[in-house]
Order: structure tokens, then C-alpha cells, then sequence
């Protein structure tokens, strides 16, 4: 599938095409004006394939702390509590459970981060938005680095992470077995290469004096830094640094870092950018940052693929029964083939016996109609490509509302029931005959739909608002006949009975709807 990788950092943006396996040469883009005109007239005229946003930013906070281990529901309110109370802005916040204590009450041990400066994505969020191109996350380079760390021969459990970036960024993130528990993003200073390697040492000394004081780093062993680099910034450091008690230096060239990645040919960069937005376009990590109101378009994007493969799918089915019906009838035809003399003899036979009686109410120009009939409503076919666009539509606009099951039928019946229930409708549209042509000419689609509200926070007044939302959307296009509401997240009928429990599970919040429409031709039969 065809994607980009946005690559924030230094006030500049890079657009990585995803090609082959392969990225392609970025396209950068400033943060002035100009730079945004420039990167809305990209947007306008690109194809609107999905984008991950990469970013790399000084304005980056990490804090490690313990919560009460509890799962769930119960979970995720005492993450978004703390993220709230650690963060003055948590638009752009993250948790991830690493662990749990060896002792006491063994609480959860989470890493939480956030993107403290929301204004220096703004810009560049609201044209993605704008062009309503599909977002599938906003991610954090150094997050992401923990990913490269376990493909690189790294044996010691405190390691430290040095690469560089084109925008002039030194970043080290720090990994406790592996896992990544801070990070810190210096600028480089300008000017040539060999000025550079007393810089990172500086700063690698001030980052292991830093661990030193948080206690993150043990007393008799030495801090493993594993420098990531171009070859003249390599040999400087070798020359000016050698192995000591508290450091040791492990320095790997940018190509051999890149084949580690997945990369294949020759790096051709003196910077590590490429290598951490190949890493997110092959693997498509979750969404770390993005909130689910900037992701929608994305949400949306992947509904319509879903629908559009399962349409396929049912295509493909149906026409391998229909050549497996084409190959019986061959070969019973074949087998007629011994059987023309005996098929002869009893058609004289039959001739005779038919003079003999008399004459019948059915006229041979009667039943010679009646068989071009039956091969008018033979030929006469139709999928579910306009009932999943219909679908799409609707869960469009709701994004909460995720599809669990769906079955299909078409009939000249649009009462006709899908399964064993037959239950009829209780929400139609306007004033539109259900009953269709007199005739039963009309064909009408008919589909049983399955879902739930996800996520749900147990507000069931919510979730019965976004069902009802939902119907009326349906409702309201020109195609849709009627839909029936099967089941609700809440039976509000004054003879249902209400239940509950104390232990404080929020359940689920399922329904159930019959949706009919008219049937138009399909353009792809």
C-alpha cells in the first residue's frame, strides 16, 4: 500500500514517498509561509495516500513513574489522570506500561511522554486537515529508535543511543534493557565534521553524568554508548576518546546501521534521518500522539478499503460458484451425448402420445415466452458494491461506531427477513413505499448489520445518541429505503428489564440494524 512518512525537525519538514519497499528522495518544506503554501499546493495535488508524522523535537518531555496496577477501563482513566497532572498540555501525550515492580504492592511502571510545544505541529496538522488527507499517527523519533536498538548486536542492559540528524540534531536516548526510559535532543554546532566529535563526547558525558544522578546507571559497571555516525565523525571520536571505566564506545557507520534497518543498496547520506522513517513506513507502528479527532480521515480511509475488499471478496465467491455450476453443466452434457439415440426414439414416442390427447390450455408461443423470461431474470445479477458505499457513508461521519458483522441479499422484497428472526421494520424513510413495484419488478438490497460503540466510557445516553445519529444519516440519503432498528446499547422499552453489577465493568454497547436500499446497476458487473 502506497504511504508517506512526514519528517518534522529543526523547523523544517521532509515528505518520504514510500516506493517499492524503498523510501525516495524527501522533499523539504520550511515553517515559514511560503514553506506552508508550498506544502498545501503538495498536499492539493499529491495523491492522498496515507502520511506518519516523524517527529524529532527539542520539546519533548519523558517522565517514569508508578501507578496502581489495575487493567481496562480502570487503566486507561488512571493513565489519562496522570498524563493530565505530569503535562500543562496533554493534546500530544503518550503511556506505555513497561513493567512492573519486584516489590510491595509490584505497581505498574509507565513511561510518559508528550509533545510540550502543540504550536510547532499546528501549522502542519491543520493542512493535512484541511486536504482531508488520511493521518494514521503522530510519531516520537525516539520511541521509534527503540525499535532500531534490538536490531542493532547491543548485549548490555544500559545503552546509550547517538545518532544525527540532517536538520542539525545530536539525539541520545537512553535504554534500560532495551527499553527506552529518556531521551535529549542537542544542536549541533556549525561548521566541518572534525569540530564535531569533542561536541558529542561533551554531550555524551553530560547526558551519563545526568543518568548518574538519577540513579540509572549502576556503580561498577561502565555506560555502553553506541554512536551511530558518518566515518570521518566516527574516527574523530576514536582518536579523541578512548574506552575508560565509566564509558565505552561502540561505533557503527551509517550503512551497516541502515542493512540492520531493512535498508537495501547504499545509504548515500552522512545522516540518520532515512533510516528511522524506514522503520516507521515497513513496520507502520500504532499512533503514538495523534488524537482520534485528527485521525478520523484515516479511520474513514481504512473503513472504505475494508468494505471494498469484502465486496471483492463476495464477487470472487460468487463467481467461482457460478463456474463451478458452468463445469457441472458441461460435463452432464457430455454424458448426454451416448444417450441421443434413446432421447430420439422417446421423442417419436411422445409425439405420438401429445396428437393423441387433446389439446392444451398452454400455447407453444406461451411457453417459448415464459423460458425468455427465465433468461431475462437469469442474466439479471447484482453485488453488494452499492450497499457498501452506502455503509461507508454513514460510518463516515461516526467514527465511533465500529462494524463487527454485515449479511447480504438482494430480493424484489425488501420486507424479506435476513435471518432466521424476520423481524420487520420499526424506523423507515419519509413517505416511501416499502412494498416496491406492484409488479415486484424492483430489486432491493438488504444487508444485517452488526457493531458496537468503541470505545465506550459506559455513558449509554452517548452511545444511544450516536446510533440514532447514525440511522439518521443513513436516513437521510437518496438510495436508502428504510432502516430497522434490531437492537440498541441500551433496550429503552418501558417493558425491558434494567441489570447491573458492582464491580464497576463498563460493558459493551452493541446494535443492531436492517438496512434497505434501492437497488442501481452496478458499474463494475
Amino acid at each position: 500500500m502506497s504511504r508517506r512518512v512526514l519528517f518534522l525537525a529543526g523547523g523544517r519538514l521532509a515528505v518520504y514517498h514510500w516506493s517499492g519497499g524503498e523510501l525516495l528522495e524527501p522533499l523539504w518544506f520550511g515553517a515559514d509561509e511560503d514553506g506552508l503554501t508550498e506544502f498545501s499546493l503538495y498536499l492539493a495535488h499529491a495523491p492522498h495516500d496515507p502520511v506518519y508524522l516523524l517527529v524529532d523535537l527539542v520539546e519533548e518531555e519523558f517522565r517514569e513513574e508508578s501507578i496502581p496496577h489495575v487493567v481496562g477501563g480502570d487503566r486507561r482513566s488512571v493513565i489519562r489522570t496522570r498524563l493530565n497532572r505530569l503535562f500543562r498540555d496533554p493534546t500530544y501525550s503518550y503511556a506505555v506500561v513497561q513493567g512492573r515492580e519486584t516489590d510491595g504492592r509490584r505497581d505498574d511502571q509507565v513511561l510518559f511522554t508528550a509533545l510540550i510545544r502543540p504550536d510547532l505541529l499546528s501549522p502542519w496538522i491543520g493542512q493535512i486537515a484541511k486536504h482531508k488527507v488520511p493521518l494514521a499517527g503522530i510519531y516520537s523519533l525516539p520511541i521509534v529508535s527503540e525499535t532500531l536498538i534490538k536490531r542493532m548486536p547491543v548485549e548490555s542492559d544500559h545503552a546509550l543511543l547517538v545518532t544525527q540528524q540532517s536538520t542539525g540534531g545530536l539525539r541520545q536516548t537512553f535504554f534500560n534493557r532495551q527499553r527506552i526510559k529518556l531521551s535529549r535532543l542537542a544542536m549541533m554546532p556549525p561548521g566541518e565534521t572534525p569540530g564535531h566529535a569533542s561536541y558529542v563526547l561533551g554531550e555524551i558525558e553530560k547526558i551519563r553524568r545526568y543518568l548518574n544522578s538519577l540513579r540509572q546507571l549502576p556503580h561498577d559497571s561502565p555506560l555502553d554508548v553506541y554512536v551511530v555516525g558518518n566515518r570521518a565523525l566516527l574516527a574523530d571520536i576514536t582518536r579523541q576518546s578512548p574506552d575508560s571505566l565509566t564509558t565505552r564506545h561502540h561505533l557503527f557507520e551509517l550503512d551497516e546501521v541502515a542493512e540492520m534497518a531493512g535498508m537495501k543498496g547504499p545509504y548515500g547520506s552522512e545522516y540518520s534521518d532515512r533510516i528511522f522513517a524506514h522503520i516507521l513506513a515497513k513496520k507502520r507502528l500504532p499512533n503514538q500522539y495523534a488524537p482520534a479527532t485528527q485521525t478520523r480521515h484515516n479511520t474513514m480511509h481504512n473503513a472504505r478499503i475494508g468494505l471494498v475488499v469484502a465486496s471483492l471478496v463476495l464477487v470472487v465467491v460468487s463467481l467461482f460458484v457460478s463456474a463451478t455450476k458452468v463445469i457441472e453443466t458441461v460435463m452432464a452434457s457430455s454424458e448426454t451425448v451416448s444417450a441421443k439415440e434413446q432421447t430420439a426414439f422417446y421423442d417419436e414416442r411422445y409425439e405420438i402420445a401429445r396428437k393423441r390427447m387433446p389439446k392444451t390450455p398452454a400455447e407453444p408461443q406461451d411457453i417459448k415466452l415464459a423460458v425468455e423470461m427465465a433468461q431475462k431474470l437469469r442474466a439479471y445479477k447484482t453485488t453488494p458494491r452499492a450497499m457498501a458505499v452506502t455503509l461507508s457513508e454513514g460510518f463516515a461521519e461516526y467514527p465511533q461506531l465500529k462494524l463487527d458483522e454485515i449479511k447480504w441479499l438482494a430480493s424484489t422484497d425488501p420486507e424479506k427477513p435476513i435471518d432466521q428472526r424476520g423481524r420487520r421494520a420499526n424506523v423507515r424513510q419519509g413517505t416511501t413505499s416499502v412494498g416496491g413495484d406492484p409488479n415486484g419488478s424492483r430489486l432491493y438490497q438488504l444487508a444485517l448489520i452488526k457493531g458496537r460503540v468503541d470505545p465506550f466510557n459506559g455513558d449509554y445516553r452517548a452511545a444511544l445518541a450516536l446510533v440514532k445519529g447514525f440511522v439518521a444519516t443513513l436516513l437521510g440519503l437518496p438510495e436508502v429505503e428504510a432502516v430497522h432498528v434490531l437492537e440498541q446499547p441500551l433496550d429503552v422499552r418501558s417493558d425491558a428489564a434494567l441489570s447491573g453489577d458492582t464491580t464497576g465493568d463498563v460493558g459493551d454497547a452493541p446494535f443492531e440494524l436492517r438496512v434497505v436500499i434501492r437497488d442501481k446497476p452496478d458499474e463494475n458487473s
